[in-house]
């Protein structure tokens, strides 16, 4: 008995396999390939960044320094920021005061008196800037591929003796509170929830929706082989095993492509398109051993969606298949849609905590029920299109134009996810550009200066201030100071350096009133006395001669005027770091600058996580409409006594799919601008591109023409091989 039980099992097996080879199931085995690929892509990928993560962790753990009390320090560290272009960097000076101790992890040995250790990624950008180049620091010394860090080792020999801070006393590395150390090149990190978060809604939701039309894809002719199976008194069981062997080979392969993909971008250290984060092959290579577990898991649950998508059926009387588009989608979707719209419109003028809740439930569900509501639009032009048909004698679009009015739902399939799509890069894009307004404003000013104006400041300048001034040239610098008989700063230099700031009335060789010593401010000197951060104090007296000593030591620093275009704002730095203590260099807008351009950045990890959420959506409306139009296209054979050439049936594709998509897309794209627009009044600034818009409505139109040309094509192929059956 158990050996008949296993022989039916394998003839049911078998004959879920012969049905998966069968003409006309192309669309649902290429959906089932592309939703176990798509899927397994993305689950690995959540696994191997929490993977990825967990060892950024570990490493940051393992070079984080512990603060010990002074006299029991081995060795010295202390952090300063810089920046290079739009990245901020950790510039960490460190000393070792015995032998006892190894130097930090990612180094092979302590930096020498003068000598760098630089990431890779700042030395491709400043390999000169911090002193003499040692080396670069190692993989097991650095966050991720991407960070900017620089060891130095400081050429002044006093130089810690101006470091006063308790931390940076050290007895060695091993230090979990992140928090206090390398805070400048990390400080505008999110956590990985956040991130769990953006491929859940993003990527996660397109890929279900591919899984599930995958599931019900060619959902007829699956229906009815089950029905006959069930007639011929097969059980459940028995139809469950047939289900499973037909999705088994297409879900199979689609694991095997996400696992080659996978294993491709393990080999060579993964760089993201939008954020450029660098993501190393060996952290990725790390994550593979949860590959395996990743694939069973996600081939299981596929299949099993799939074996459920064939054996759960609609009720109905009868035995009969129903007719898909028969009944009428109803006025519901117009409704729900028109009622989101509103929502979404009364968040984005309120604004506050509960006004951006309801934009977001409003617009998401805006952009779920468009699809459907459009369902509507699609019968109407099917309609219009069988009596225009009609009228003229035109046989491919009568059939079309009833198709369409009977099947609304195809086209529904292949709108939601250019449509949705559409509307989604649309507010991300506003979003991005509200990120990037403040940027801007900042890039604008920071433009301005041209690198003109540099400040510069450090410990104890006016023991290193020489050297500085000599390295860059005294005609270059304005020296600020504590003004010992006023409250303010005493702005000192020569001649030729004061005159940058603007029209010197006359060499002042002693202290006279800032307002009194020029005649008028040039761009340079309206930027120095107006702007609240090119100065730590307001300028109160202007003098050609020596600058003062005594003071409040962070009232100290330098207006480097830089004549020499970017060549001179290098030029600058590397003098800063041969002879200031800690020196910290800024230009005017900059440190506004950074932080909007770090807060805009980190929208395009929404752009990148997209990609994948935008693959699974077009491929999720394609396949389904395709799949749907090629079931649509037995019912052809009967014309193929009549029609043998293949642009009849291409005309018919064409007016069924690509152009009431057109139609569709157009809806779509206004309705992603009015989404748009409530974006942009909810976050009270931002811009929306049309050009982006208008690529979309291309894209739309793009697509359905393609579709609509390779069901054709697939339409003339059954109609040329069709033969009557059952007469």
């Amino acid at each position: 008995m158990k050996h008949a039980h296993t022989t039916g099992t394998r003839l049911l097996w078998a004959l879920g396999f012969r049905m998966a080879r069968t003409r006309g199931g192309s669309a649902h085995r290429a959906a089932l390939v592309l939703a176990a690929l798509l899927a397994l892509v993305t689950v690995w990928g959540v696994v191997a960044s929490h993977t990825v993560h967990d060892r950024r962790d570990a490493r940051m753990t393992a070079r984080n320094p512990v603060p010990v009390a002074a006299d029991s320090a081995k060795a010295r560290w202390w952090e300063r920021p810089d920046a290079v272009g739009e990245r901020v960097v950790s510039v960490v000076y460190v000393r070792p005061l015995t032998s006892a101790i190894d130097p930090p992890p990612g180094l092979p040995r302590w930096p020498g008196p003068g000598e760098s250790f630089l990431s890779p990624a700042l030395a491709e950008v400043a390999p000169e800037r911090y002193g003499r180049p040692a080396g670069l620091i190692s993989p097991t010394g650095l966050a991720d591929g991407a960070e900017l860090v620089a060891y130095i080792n400081p050429a002044l020999d006093g130089f810690f003796k101006e470091v006063d801070e308790p931390t940076s006393f050290i007895s060695g590395f091993g230090n979990r509170q992140h928090h206090m150390f390398f805070v400048n090149s990390h400080q505008f990190d999110r956590g990985i929830a956040e991130l769990d978060l953006i491929v859940a809604l993003i990527a996660g939701v397109p890929v279900v929706a591919l899984i599930l039309v995958a599931a019900r894809s060619r959902s007829e002719v699956r229906e009815r082989r089950l029905l006959l199976l069930d007639a011929l008194g097969i059980p459940v069981r028995g139809r469950a095993v047939v289900a499973a062997a037909e999705a088994a080979r297409p879900l199979g392969w689609g694991s095997l492509g996400g696992s080659v993909v996978a294993l491709t971008v393990s080999v060579t250290s993964l760089v993201l398109p939008f954020t450029g984060y660098r993501v190393w092959a060996e952290d990725l290579r790390a994550a593979l051993v949860w590959l395996p577990l990743c694939a069973a898991a996600t081939f299981t649950v596929l299949l099993g969606v799939s074996v459920a998508g064939c054996l759960v059926r609609r009720r109905r009387g009868g035995t009969a298949v129903a007719r898909p588009g028969a009944a009428g989608g109803g006025r519901w979707p117009a409704v729900v849609f028109v009622c989101a719209l509103t929502v979404a419109a009364w968040g984005s003028e309120y604004r506050h905590t509960a006004g951006k809740v309801a934009f977001a439930v409003g617009a998401m569900a805006a952009l779920i029920v468009l699809p459907y509501a459009t369902a509507r639009l699609a019968r109407l032009i099917g309609a219009r299109l069988a009596r225009s048909g009609g009228r003229s004698g035109d046989a491919a679009r009568i059939v079309a134009g009833r198709w369409l009015a009977a099947r609304p739902q195809a086209l529904a399939r292949l709108s939601a996810a250019l449509v949705v799509g559409l509307g989604v890069i649309v507010i991300g894009q506003v979003i991005t550009t509200q990120f990037a307004g403040p940027a801007e404003a900042a890039r604008a000013r920071h433009n301005a200066a041209d690198g003109v104006l540099i400040q510069v400041r450090a410990r104890n300048v006016p023991a290193t201030a020489d050297g500085f001034v000599a390295a860059v040239g005294a005609d270059q610098v304005v020296r600020y100071s504590p003004d010992p008989s006023r409250a303010g700063l005493r702005l000192t230099g020569t001649c030729r350096a004061l005159a940058a700031l603007g029209a010197v009335s006359a060499c002042p060789s002693e202290p006279v009133i800032a307002e009194r010593a020029f005649n008028g401010l040039s761009p340079l000197g309206r930027e120095t006395f107006g702007a609240r951060d090119v100065l730590p104090a307001p300028p109160v007296t202007v003098c050609a001669c020596a600058a003062p000593v005594e003071g409040d030591k962070a009232l100290f620093g330098f207006l480097v005027i830089n004549r020499d275009g970017p060549a001179g704002v290098e030029a600058v730095e590397r003098a800063a770091y041969r002879n200031l203590i800690g020196p910290m260099t800024e230009q005017p807008g900059q440190s506004w600058y950074l932080g909007s351009t770090a807060q805009a950045a980190q929208v395009r990890w929404l752009l990148d996580v997209g990609l994948l959420g935008i693959a699974a959506l077009a491929a999720a409306g394609a396949l389904g409409a395709a799949g749907v139009f090629i079931e649509q296209s037995q019912a052809l054979g009967p014309l193929a006594v009549f029609q043998t050439g293949r642009r009849f049936y291409q005309r018919v594709a064409l007016y069924n799919l690509a152009l009431p998509l057109m139609a569709v897309g157009a809806v779509g794209a206004a309705a992603a601008a009015l989404l748009g627009g409530l974006m942009i009044n909810l976050g009270k600034g931002g811009w929306m591109s049309t050009g982006l818009l208008g690529a979309g409505l291309i894209a739309v139109a793009v697509s359905g023409v393609a579709v609509a040309w390779t069901c054709g094509r697939t339409a003339a192929t059954h109609a040329a091989s069709w033969v009557p059956q059952a007469d």
